[in-house]
């Protein structure tokens, strides 16, 4: 039975090779980023690694923690509508805990927890006064902003937040080999490991239309497998933001925190 398995899948294989092979391909549309691993790696290296015990305790900020206005040393393109700032507050509970970023009036202090936040007042949310460059560059930058920009300080329950932007063919096989050498959850399968390896189109690029950015990105997460998402950001100030995602290649690790 396990030989008749295995038969088949490199079959499958084969198969999905030659119809790769022999189709005849389309150009992609729109402007390819080639600094995607540069960008990526960028917001990688500033976000930090360790919890400020004291965070981790009480949800309170005492000064000294990260500081999400850095995201803009990398992501030049963007920035805070004028007379806002980017800032968080940090909840925590039986379940864990995580930054939960928002745009505050520049004029306004700081909340120090999210327990100082009053009912009645609802945070401003980041799309609605985050603002990029009418340029390409721009607007991939706004979609690495939104898939990367909660991922530090995460305890528990949060490290399910843990969608990566997959900037080429090389990335998807460092993922894939990355799973199946870690000892957490399941192994991709030979199946996995074929679809993976026969991915095109997983650049991201960014199509421009008279009033809309069309960005086209490749993510993986351990908990849902590798997927093409597309955001349709509007052109104009405030930026409207749709999102779609088609699954490309479906995987769980069957962790559940």
């Amino acid at each position: 039975m396990k030989n008749r398995i295995i038969a088949l899948v490199a079959l499958t294989f084969l198969v999905s090779l030659a119809c790769q092979l022999f189709v005849p391909t389309t150009e992609r549309a729109g402007t390819m980023i080639l600094d995607c691993t540069e960008t990526v790696s960028g917001v990688i290296a500033i976000q930090p690694t360790d919890i400020p015990e004291h965070l981790m305790e009480t949800g309170i900020k005492q000064g000294g923690e990260f500081d999400v206005n850095e995201y803009f040393d990398v992501l030049t393109n963007l920035s805070m509508q004028d007379g806002y700032a980017l800032d968080y507050i940090y909840p925590v509970d039986f379940l864990g805990a995580f930054p939960y970023l928002y745009a505050r009036p520049a004029d306004q202090p700081p909340y120090a927890s999210a327990t100082e936040v009053p009912e009645s007042v609802e945070l401003g949310n980041i799309r609605d006064h985050l603002k990029t460059e009418d340029v390409v560059q721009g607007y991939f930058e706004y979609a690495v902003m939104d898939i990367m920009a909660g991922q530090f300080y995460l305890v528990w329950h949060a490290n399910y937040n843990d969608t990566e932007i997959v900037c080429n063919a090389e990335a998807a096989t460092a993922i894939v080999d990355r799973i199946n050498s870690a000892d957490f959850g399941y192994k991709m399968d030979l199946k996995q490991q074929a679809q993976v390896r026969l991915m095109k189109d997983i650049e991201p690029t960014v199509t421009l239309t008279d009033d809309s950015a069309i960005v086209d990105i490749v993510i993986f997460t351990k908990w849902g497998g590798f997927s093409r998402r597309t955001y349709t950001i509007g052109r104009s100030f405030p930026h409207s933001v749709d999102i779609n995602e088609e699954i490309l290649v479906p995987y769980d690790c069957g962790v559940m925190f």
